[in-house]
């Protein structure tokens, strides 16, 4: 049997690494594992109550347009696509496999269970009645608002609600076919009123959705949020979200 050149095992060696790197960080991995696809499922539910809201106050066929657009541009497997796309443009192999071995650790999961259950449609109807009241010491007070600055909370939530509340002047514009133009969401003006409405209450938000990790779980989790792999992480979540809302 003819040896095989010390060269060639080294390269096929390299190879079958490089190969196992790319696969472990996973792009549609770590979209499971940060809560990013049950996150998906409950706008889909949030979309569902628009759907049901509009339709006691629409016209019957101002509803049917609404329904029809909302359900083209909000297909759930169409956003699913985007949203793991963008995660693969955005992340390097090594900046996912970073954020897979956070989320995949006993803080992660801690973390992304309390975010899921914050976003699920009974949580989300229970925080719009009202937060209960919390008291916070001045150095939980500083975690959270310190986590304010890193998080992309407030600008998911305004993504959010511009593609929720454009729903019915979307609709009815198409209905009318250009005779008439009703307003709609007006851009970058839009979406800083809504910053300024969402802004003041973020901290207090952030303290109860976090209020079972203890101020050292919530200070390794400020210190993820300020890692070079957190950040690219949470930019490309951003931006993840955006091109899922917005195909």
């Amino acid at each position: 049997m003819r040896p095989i050149p010390l060269s060639s095992l080294w390269l096929t060696f390299t190879a079958l690494l490089l190969w196992s790197l790319h696969a472990a960080a996973s792009p549609a991995e770590l979209y499971q594992r940060s809560g990013m696809a049950q996150h998906q499922e409950h706008f889909q539910a949030a979309l569902q109550r628009a759907q049901q809201r509009y339709a006691q106050q629409l016209p019957p066929a101002v509803q049917e347009t609404l329904t029809r657009n909302s359900s083209q541009r909000f297909e759930p497997q169409g956003m699913h696509d985007r949203a793991q796309a963008r995660l693969a443009l955005a992340l390097q192999p090594a900046d996912i496999q970073q954020a897979l071995t956070f989320f995949n650790s006993p803080l992660g999961s801690k973390i992304v269970s309390a975010e899921t259950r914050a976003s699920s449609p009974a949580s989300v109807a229970a925080m719009q009645q009202g937060l209960p009241a919390q008291q916070l010491s001045p150095a939980r007070r500083a975690l959270v608002e310190r986590l304010a600055t890193r998080l992309p909370a407030l600008e998911l939530g305004v993504e959010v609600s511009m593609a929720l509340t454009g729903l019915a002047a979307q609709s009815a514009n198409d209905l009318l076919g250009g005779l008439m133009k009703l307003p709609q969401q007006d851009g970058s003006g839009g979406r800083e009123r809504l910053r300024a409405q969402m802004r003041p209450d973020l901290p207090d938000t952030l303290a109860y959705i976090y209020r079972e990790l203890s101020d050292d779980e919530l200070t390794r989790f400020a210190e993820w949020t300020e890692s070079a792999a957190g950040q690219a992480f949470y930019r490309a979540t951003e931006q993840a979200v955006r091109d899922a809302l917005n195909p």
